[in-house]
C-alpha cells in the first residue's frame, strides 16, 4: 500500500508544480516554438543598432598627418588632396587637405606640450588679423575654417576646441 501512496503523492506534486508557472516568458528563456506563419510578405526583423565607440576625449595620438587624414575620412569628413609641408617649423610633420573646398591644416607634434603651443603661437601670429579655429588632440592639431567645422572634427576624433576672435 505504501508504493501506491508514493506514486499518488508524486503525481499530485507534479501536477501542483505544473500549475505554478506564469503566462509571461522569462527574460532568460529561449522560445521553444517557431513563430506562426502569417499570410502575405514577411515583416523584416529589426536589426541590431551598430554600437559606436566615442572618440577619446583627448583625441588620442597619430603617428603622421596621413593617419589623421585617414581617420577624418573614416569619420565621414572627406579630406582630399593632402599635401605635405616640407620642413615644418614647430611640428614633426605638417600638411593640408581640403574638405568641401576649404583648407584644413594638420600638424603632428613630438609631444603633447609641443602640440599645446600651436594654438597660442597661431593666435599670437594672427592676432588682429583673423580668427583662429582649431582642434587640439594629444599630439596633433587640425586648423579648421570655422567653429562648426572644428566641432565636427572634435565630435569625430575627440580633442579640445580652440577659438580666438580677431
Amino acid at each position: 500500500m505504501i508504493r501506491p501512496l508514493h506514486l499518488a503523492a508524486a503525481l499530485t506534486l507534479t501536477a501542483a508544480l505544473a500549475g505554478c508557472g506564469t503566462d509571461k516568458p522569462t527574460t532568460d528563456a529561449a522560445p521553444t516554438t517557431a513563430p506562426a506563419a502569417t499570410s502575405g510578405s514577411p515583416s523584416p526583423s529589426p536589426s541590431p543598432s551598430p554600437s559606436t565607440t566615442p572618440p577619446p576625449a583627448d583625441g588620442g595620438t597619430y603617428a603622421s598627418p596621413l593617419l589623421l587624414v585617414d581617420a577624418l575620412n573614416k569619420a565621414g569628413i572627406a579630406c582630399t588632396g593632402y599635401e605635405a609641408v616640407p620642413k615644418p617649423i614647430g611640428a614633426i610633420a605638417r600638411g593640408s587637405c581640403y574638405v568641401a573646398g576649404q583648407e584644413y591644416a594638420i600638424g603632428i607634434y613630438k609631444s603633447a606640450a609641443q602640440a599645446r603651443q600651436h594654438p597660442d603661437n597661431k593666435a599670437d601670429m594672427l592676432e588682429g588679423v583673423a580668427e583662429v579655429n582649431l582642434v587640439l588632440g594629444k599630439n596633433w592639431t587640425v586648423d579648421c575654417p570655422d567653429q562648426p567645422t572644428c566641432r565636427s572634427v572634435a565630435d569625430s576624433l575627440g580633442g579640445e576646441l580652440f577659438h580666438q576672435d580677431v
